[in-house]
């Protein structure tokens, strides 16, 4: 009965150990560990799959980020993890460089994935790429470098010639142009090489100006050559006697082989206008009213003695009688 007794001690004894025991490894167990924004597990740490209790991992930030702050360490207690707390930012790769005549647009960042272009000075032109982007190791690609920019050969012109016939003209680099004798330089009379390699504006223009004789009837020229009339030939008119002049005695021969102004008129005076009959004042017209009206009552009064005389010798007795 006794050694019954201890058999049963034994087994309960050694269910309760197996079940410690049980507890105390499922306890110790923890999952795959997860760190913080931007961090991955080091490469000691990121070939296993388990983590018993007690165990550690470490923890590196991730490409083109660096540690800023913070524990690189997670432990495993009783099945869970501790807080991480490695913070991690973006690289920094700080200055691109410098560009000899020209310079970087930093607005986009320096930090890393982001990328800045290069532009040159006015006058120069970019050899190799504009553009850097920073990487987890530093900037990619090189500095670029600006080449003053150049124009080739001044182009010629018909009846005309450059002032410089060399192969090549730095920006800013002036060519002037002249004509053959006889033409007239129509356009701008130098050009420049700008910063595209091309020369601005366009070339002249090297034209034959030569005005008509302007005929100018009842006048005579006082001033001025004689035909051929070329560019900015002038000429000076005078009326004949006994004509007037209509517009400006003067014009001269324009680059569109027209006088400017338009030559003078001479032209015969015309009659002069008549004078018109002034109309009678009142003053004129009561007078004469007056004066008429008195001759008619002057007449009236001469007829009525004269007709009363008349009668007056009729009544009177005959002589003989009395």
């Amino acid at each position: 009965m006794q050694s019954l007794d201890t058999s049963r001690c034994w087994l309960l004894a050694s269910c309760l150990c197996l079940a410690s025991m049980v507890g105390t490894v499922q306890a110790q167990d923890c999952t795959r560990p997860v760190g913080g924004n931007n961090t991955v597990l080091s490469p000691e740490d990121i070939g296993k799959t388990e983590f018993v209790d007690g165990s550690s991992v470490t923890f590196k930030c991730d490409i083109g980020y660096e540690q800023t702050g913070g524990s690189r360490t997670m432990t495993c207690t009783k099945g869970e993890w501790s807080t991480p707390t490695m913070t991690c930012e973006r690289k920094n790769c700080g200055s691109p460089g410098e560009v000899l005549n020209g310079q970087f647009d930093l607005s986009g960042g320096t930090k890393f994935g982001d990328t800045v272009v290069a532009t040159c000075n006015l006058g120069f032109k970019l050899i190799g790429s504009n553009r850097r982007q920073c990487m987890d190791g530093g900037w990619s690609g090189r500095v670029p470098i600006c080449e003053v920019s150049k124009c080739g050969r001044a182009p010629n012109i018909v009846n005309g010639r450059p002032s410089s016939n060399a192969e090549s003209h730095d920006y800013g680099a002036p060519v002037s142009y002249s004509c053959n004798s006889g033409f007239t330089l129509s356009g701008s009379k130098t050009i420049v090489c700008k910063g595209d390699e091309v020369f601005e504006p366009a070339p002249p223009k090297c034209i034959k100006v030569e005005c008509p004789y302007p005929d100018v009837s009842n006048a005579i020229v006082i001033e001025g050559g004689s035909a051929p009339y070329e560019y900015l030939s002038f000429l000076t008119f005078e009326c004949k006697s006994g004509f007037v002049m209509t517009g400006l005695p003067s014009i001269t021969c324009e680059i569109e082989s027209q006088w400017k102004p338009s030559p003078p008129e001479c032209k015969a005076p015309g009659p002069k206008p008549t004078d018109k009959p002034k109309a009678p004042s009142n003053t004129g017209a009561i007078v004469g009213g007056v004066i008429g009206a008195l001759a008619l009552v002057a007449v009236a009064i001469g007829c009525f003695l004269a007709f009363k005389k008349k009668g007056a010798k009729r009544s009177s007795p005959p002589v003989d009688s009395l």
